[in-house]
């Protein structure tokens, strides 16, 4: 027999009235709150949630509510009456009629965790209405989500990550039992090498709304023993979209839920203080793709100097430098580059034995030849002196030869990155049918696969390769190309 419906008194503040104004449409139009969620593609504990004025209604959704419920905008307005109301009715209690007074002030105390850290409360809140925004996007908006932040207001944000993760609050009780956490576990393992197995069928929806069930569950406390891996569901599945959204070029998305994954890895505690190196080496590879160069450099520094202080294994600060050292490339500082190409090497030749966790973000052999082989093509593309142009691209040939020849089968599509870079690096030496040998090497390999860092690497050797239109294998891939898959990635 199904429970019966949570009282609701809409005379006790503006988020209980809008909750009873939802209830009333809703069993107005003979809907269940599953059948509702099932329409709108949210959870249907947030519809009860929302209902019960326990959770805040973004928006978008009040605008899916009405059209779903046919209320000719009722609830979009009221929801324009609520956020004009002062005060925050999400948290109001049945005995906070009397709004309490600040509380004492202590002399020289310490500032409160809010102030120096990002609160459990509002990354929670903050994951689940950033997921529930997304989901709610049409097919056909733009995906955009927002605007991209950059130089000092980033890496201040960022600076957070620096101070030592508390363990994180319990409670004795939970409604999530170890087998459900295993699966969910199991699930996002799945997905934790999205980048090699090419989507795995899984779409940035699919995991969106995922990590959204997920914040769901994190908003109730949980025993010690699940708190802290339940956290790190969050920042590994935070993550995911991320990369999806950042293959997609979709920046600002991708940042935002890079900087959701980061303070959901800081809430899990100290034994994952170390996943926010490899969400920080992620960011800082994006401001490089971004052509910012500077806030690669501080944000790898900020990452180096966490990394330091929580003992990171060698080849996770060999990664590091190798961020380090891309964003001196980029900058044209040529010796600073060789430097930290010199640290990142011989940490990961002469690095830990010892198991790392699955979720450890490091760098092999094969990754490190082929980030190296790249930042030489960089430099070369920014030498004057024709001499040390054509050296430092037969540096990037032979960095990106030996990438190709450590690369496992499986990784097909770095191994595409490093066949276009490698043509991108033969058009250097003026080697224009080499270059579009290699290049097609590469098509075969992507085939017609949609990886959007891939399109763009291509738009990149296109553009390129424009001096050497009149040699004729530069040509035909030229024109395949224009009409092929450089079309398609500009839809």
């Amino acid at each position: 027999m199904p429970r019966p419906p949570k009282p609701l008194r809409p005379e006790r503040s503006p988020a209980d009235w809008f909750g009873a104004e939802l209830r009333y449409w809703r069993e107005h139009r003979k809907l269940t709150q599953r059948e509702l969620a099932q329409r709108v593609w949210v959870s249907t504990s947030l519809v009860g949630r929302i209902e019960a004025a326990e959770r805040s209604c973004p928006p978008e959704l009040a605008r899916q509510f009405d059209e779903v419920l046919q209320t000719g905008g009722v609830l979009s307005r009221a929801l324009r009456l609520v956020a004009a109301t002062k005060g925050d009715p999400d948290t109001k209690s049945e005995n906070s009629e009397k709004p309490a007074g600040p509380p004492p002030r202590v002399e020289n105390a310490p500032p409160e965790p809010s102030q120096t850290l990002w609160p459990v409360s509002g990354t929670i809140r903050d994951i689940a209405e950033t997921t529930v925004n997304d989901l709610m996007k049409r097919r056909d908006a733009l995906a955009a989500g927002g605007a991209l932040v950059v130089g000092t207001a980033l890496t201040e944000a960022l600076e957070r990550w620096l101070v030592p993760a508390r363990r994180p609050a319990a409670s004795g009780y939970s409604l999530l039992g170890e087998s459900d956490l295993e699966r969910i576990e199991a699930g996002v393992a799945a997905l934790r090498h999205w980048d090699d197995r090419w989507r795995l069928g899984i779409s940035r929806k699919a995991v969106v709304a995922q990590l959204s069930e997920v914040a769901e569950l994190a908003a109730e406390a949980q025993p010690a023993a699940v708190q802290p891996r339940l956290f790190l569901v969050l920042a590994e599945l935070s993550r995911i979209v991320a990369s999806m959204a950042y293959d997609e070029g979709d920046h600002p998305s991708a940042q935002k839920y890079y900087t959701l994954s980061l303070r959901a890895a800081h809430q899990a505690g100290p034994g994952y203080e170390l996943y926010g190196v490899g969400i920080l080496a992620d960011m800082a590879r994006q401001m490089l793709d971004l052509h910012r160069p500077q806030d690669a450099l501080e944000i790898s520094r900020l990452a180096l100097d966490g990394a330091r202080s929580r003992k990171a294994p060698a080849p996770m600060m060999s990664m590091l430098y190798t961020r380090e050292g891309w964003a001196y490339a980029r900058l044209g500082r040529v010796q600073a580059f060789r430097r930290t190409v010199a640290q990142a090497e011989e940490l990961l030749d002469g690095g830990d034995s010892e198991p790392l966790p699955e979720w450890a973000r490091v760098i092999d052999h094969a990754e490190l030849a082929g980030v190296v082989g790249a930042r030489y093509r960089d430099l070369a593309q920014g030498q004057d002196d024709p001499v040390a142009k054509r050296k430092s691209a037969q540096e990037s040939v032979d960095y990106i030869t030996r990438a190709l020849r450590l690369r496992p089968p499986a990784q097909r599509r770095n191994q595409a990155f490093d066949l276009i870079g490698l043509g991108r690096t033969y058009l250097l030496l003026g080697e224009p049918a080499e270059a579009a040998n290699t290049v097609c090497n590469a098509i075969s390999l992507v085939g017609g696969l949609g990886s959007g860092r891939v399109q763009r690497r291509l738009r990149d050797w296109h553009r390129e390769a424009a001096p050497f239109h009149r040699e004729p294998a530069v040509a035909e891939l030229r024109d395949e190309l224009s009409r092929t898959l450089l079309t398609k990635s500009r839809k």
